[in-house]
């Protein structure tokens, strides 16, 4: 367990043995959710780390294949 203090601002440090962990590095995105009474924080794959994971259809454009991954992504697929 550890413990951090939220900013004026409302921002807080994430410690680094979670960011470890986690493999959270600078500027990447996480998903922050509420369940009940906790905040739960999700690492968010970054899109380059998505690549090549959805197959490529004959014919299918580039744009159709971007979609397709952001979708993936933000959960829209389901």
């Amino acid at each position: 367990m550890s413990f951090t203090t939220v900013s004026s601002k409302g921002q807080i440090t994430l410690p680094s043995n979670m960011r470890n962990k986690l493999d959270i590095k600078p500027k990447e995105k996480v998903e922050i959710t509420v369940r009940d009474d906790e905040i739960v924080l999700r690492r968010v794959p970054s899109f380059r780390s998505l690549r090549g994971s959805i197959p490529r259809k004959k014919g299918d454009s580039r744009r159709v294949m971007e979609r397709a991954v952001a979708d993936h992504v933000t959960g829209e697929d389901k």
